[in-house]
C-alpha cells in the first residue's frame, strides 16, 4: 500500500466509526472544497469562515467528550449493577 492508500483507509475508517451528523457534515463540505485543489487556496476563506469553522469543531469535540463521560457513566453503573 502507498501512504496515500494508507491515509485513505485511516480516513475511511474514521469516517466509518463517526456517528455525529454536525461532524460529518462539517468533513464532508472540507472534502467537497479540497476535493478540487484549484477551487480554493486557503487565503480565500474570511475570517469569519475561519471561525466558524473553529467554533464548528470546538462544538464537535466537546460533544464527542460529553458522549464519552456519558459512556463511561453508563458502564460504571452497569459494573456496579445499578
Amino acid at each position: 500500500m502507498t501512504n496515500i492508500e494508507i491515509i485513505k483507509q485511516k480516513i475511511i475508517n474514521q469516517v466509518m466509526g463517526m456517528d455525529n451528523e454536525q461532524a460529518l457534515e462539517v468533513l464532508y463540505d472540507v472534502m467537497v472544497k479540497f476535493g478540487n485543489p484549484s477551487s480554493i487556496i486557503e487565503d480565500e476563506l474570511t475570517d469569519e469562515e475561519w471561525d466558524e469553522i473553529e467554533v464548528d469543531i470546538k462544538e464537535i469535540e466537546e460533544e464527542e467528550i460529553s458522549q464519552q463521560e456519558e459512556v463511561i457513566e453508563h458502564l460504571k453503573q452497569w459494573k456496579s449493577g445499578k
